[in-house]
């Protein structure tokens, strides 16, 4: 008898242990959800084009553009919209941003307006990514007054923008630099991008008619950039945050026929220095220290 009760204690042991076991199993296997999960983030900055052409027509019937500047998970941007075969324009032939937005869930959301009517009641819009190569536009509720953007499109990112978001995302140093050695270690640019063009002409009031990355730093890039118009040729070095210029100084100066010229150099702790030259003698006239996207003269 005794040991009929023990071989019965031990099996409703051995039965309690399995369910224990299973309870177990069935509490790690169970899926716990990452709250925590990131979003893969999409590079919406660049320029994007829809077309809607009729085949054999010189000009397309609409065109919708969008420049896009991305900073953080906030955008900002200008349309350029165009309808009845370019009847209709509603554009802006100067940098002005008619469009704000958040980043979010990977999408872009905020509001617009036309610039037929900028005063009045904006406009709410959604942009999706497609793919890195193609965004969609829709408009939510329409601006106040007359606009021409589409109610919704499918734009492609225009040829050239992708070898801009390469070069933004590249690490580029070509310090030290020298005025005498621009043309053997500097690699210019003809006609700089767009955006370079009409950021550069409305610090200065002067065209950038060529440009060249020589560094990269926290987010800040630094350029060269060549005016050649008039009698004498300056260059300029600036400073550049996603696709704005922050400031700069110019740092060469042919001065004409003048004999003395302005010529410059940057060592690799970010000081320029300026010189007034001389048939080759140089006296230093100015120093500056580059720190967090500013000039400081020393």
């Amino acid at each position: 008898m005794r040991f009929l009760i023990l071989s019965f204690l031990f099996i409703i042991s051995c039965k309690d242990n399995n369910a224990k076991a299973t309870d177990k199993d069935i509490n790690i296997s169970k899926p716990v959800e990452n709250k925590n999960k990131a979003i893969p983030q999409t590079d919406w900055s660049g320029k994007w084009i829809f077309e809607k052409k009729v085949a054999g027509a010189d000009v397309p019937e609409e065109q919708f553009t969008l420049t896009i500047v991305q900073e953080g998970n906030r955008i900002k941007a200008q349309y350029c919209a165009i309808a009845n075969s370019g009847g209709k324009i509603d554009c802006e032939s100067v940098e002005k941003y008619n469009i704000s937005g958040e980043i979010r869930n990977g999408m872009i959301m905020g509001d617009f307006f036309s610039f037929f009517d900028s005063s009045g009641k904006k406009g709410k819009f959604e942009i999706a990514s497609v793919n890195n190569n193609k965004i969609q536009w829709k408009v939510i509720s329409p601006p106040q007054g007359t606009f021409y953007a589409p109610d919704r499109c499918t734009l492609v990112r225009e040829t050239g923008s992708v070898q801009a978001q390469n070069s933004e995302n590249k690490t580029v140093n070509l310090l030290p630099v020298d005025y005498k050695d621009l043309e053997s270690k500097v690699k210019f640019v003809n006609q700089p991008e767009e955006w370079l063009q009409k950021s550069f002409l409305k610090k200065f009031d002067l065209t950038a008619d060529r440009s060249a990355e020589i560094f990269s730093k926290e987010g800040y890039n630094l350029y060269l950039i060549e005016n050649l118009g008039g009698d004498s040729e300056l260059v300029y070095l600036i400073s550049v945050k996603g696709k704005s210029v922050m400031g700069g100084i110019n740092v060469a100066d042919s001065n004409g026929d003048s004999n003395t010229v302005k010529t410059f150099s940057i060592n690799d702790k970010n000081e320029i220095s300026i010189f007034a030259e001389t048939n080759g003698h140089r006296k230093l006239s100015e120093k500056y220290i580059f720190d967090k996207g500013e000039f400081k003269k020393n």
